[in-house]
């Protein structure tokens, strides 16, 4: 009679928080340069239509469904970077048993931020 000795297996779930992470994080990493150059850079000089500080420029555009879809993936980006990258300092580095608690907490915060910006947009008209 052999005595197999089960191993627990990889947590899939934390993997698949890393891997939304790794996702996230490389799409705010294209998305915000690309941003700050068009809306900051090259908007300014008059090499392509930005819209400024006024509400007359920005109203129009807010209402096209692309950019709040734009716009919502970059905040949904951000703040799962965000959560993910705070959770991981506090858990890793300073409170090892609490992970459960931060895990809530941090990615609980970016997901009512980013239900919080999906209402803005979608209620702007």
């Amino acid at each position: 009679m052999s005595h197999e000795v089960r191993r627990p297996g990889p947590n899939r779930a934390q993997a698949l928080l890393w891997v939304a992470f790794a996702n996230a994080a490389v799409l705010t990493a294209i998305i915000m340069p690309a941003h700050i150059l068009v809306q900051g850079v090259l908007g300014p000089l008059g090499i392509v239509p930005a819209f400024d500080q006024h509400y007359s420029t920005f109203a129009p555009a807010i209402a096209n469904w692309l950019v709040k879809i734009y716009l919502l993936v970059l905040v949904v980006s951000c703040l799962y970077v965000f959560g993910h990258r705070v959770r991981y300092v506090l858990v890793e580095l300073a409170f090892p048993g609490g992970k459960m608690v931060f895990g809530v907490l941090t990615l609980g915060l970016a997901a009512l931020g980013t239900a919080f910006a999906a209402y803005v947009l979608l209620n702007t008209p």
